[in-house]
């Protein structure tokens, strides 16, 4: 009986093992796919992209966060706030680079400085 526990442990510990690797290897992935490709330092433009409200915005298929907070749809100023960042992504001049993923699967991004 002493031997079957043994066996059975073992086995536990490389399945736990071998999950450990692949979710690794996933969190690896994204992390990949969110520094996409770009200008030196991840900084990209997103150029084409379409303003959602004035800090997200839809990129291939991708939503984007900026590390800034700006009115919430409905809210006064959430008109002019997503012009602002539509412009932005129009002109091709503004460059972003991933930080991090949000709760949300959104990939939030900070603005290069000038």
């Amino acid at each position: 009986m002493q031997m079957a526990n043994y066996k059975s442990l073992s086995i536990m510990k490389n399945v736990v093992l071998f999950l450990v690797v692949v979710l690794a290897g996933f969190i690896g992935l994204t992390d990949v796919h969110a520094k996409g490709k770009g200008s030196s330092g991840g900084y990209k433009s997103y150029k084409g992209g379409k303003a959602i409200d004035g800090d997200t915005f839809r990129h291939k298929g991708q939503r984007y966060r900026i590390q800034h907070n700006a009115p919430e749809l409905g809210q006064p100023g959430s008109k002019k706030a997503t012009r602002d960042l539509q412009r932005k992504l129009d002109s091709g001049k503004y460059k972003w680079s991933p930080v991090t993923k949000d709760v949300y699967g959104r990939t939030i991004v900070k603005e290069k400085e000038k």
